[in-house]
């Protein structure tokens, strides 16, 4: 009797399966990734966000902004801002050529992300009714996509630091 329990133990030890862990964090993210591009393969990035803009570029040295180095709070922003874009993806998409209420045109701001490739654009539009992600467009996709509006947040700290950092300079 107790063999029989054994082997039978044994038995289902083989054929059940354990539950599968959950993933988490950036494992647990799922969507359509934006710009597709690797974080070592950014060169630079230009934002437009309203009337604010920022052209920086990332050199052996580390970051320039305007042609001038980076300050060491802009720099960590810039590369925080890097790491959110590389690992951007859609809440939810929308497809056809119907973009009334998504404000694309004219785009609340534009994000270009350069890399020995080629420029990868992502043109921001309006908020959603509840005010928690923005519309998206990629260059050369027909959808429009919803992001997190987490991403304004670092687009409007590295504006901010860049401002800062112009200020000091100033003085």
């Amino acid at each position: 009797m107790l063999l029989a329990v054994a082997v039978a133990a044994v038995a289902l030890t083989l054929v059940v399966r354990a539950p599968e862990r959950p993933r988490t964090g950036l494992y647990a993210v799922t969507g359509t990734r934006l710009l597709r591009v690797p974080r070592h393969a950014v060169q630079g990035v230009v934002v437009t966000l309203g009337p604010g803009r920022l052209d920086a570029r990332r050199g052996p040295e580390g970051w320039t902004v305007d042609g001038r180095p980076a300050a060491p709070e802009l720099a960590r922003a810039l590369d925080d801002l890097v790491d959110t874009l590389v690992h951007l993806r859609a809440v939810d998409a929308f497809r056809g050529e119907v973009q009334a209420g998504f404000e694309l045109d004219p785009p609340r701001g534009t994000i270009d992300l350069l890399t020995p490739r080629g420029r990868r654009r992502l043109v921001l539009g309006g908020l959603n009714g509840a005010g928690t992600a923005v519309y998206a467009r990629r260059d050369g996709d027909r959808r429009t996509f919803l992001v997190g509006t987490y991403l304004l947040s670092q687009l409007e700290t590295a504006l901010h630091r860049r401002d800062a950092a112009t200020a000091a300079a100033a003085h």
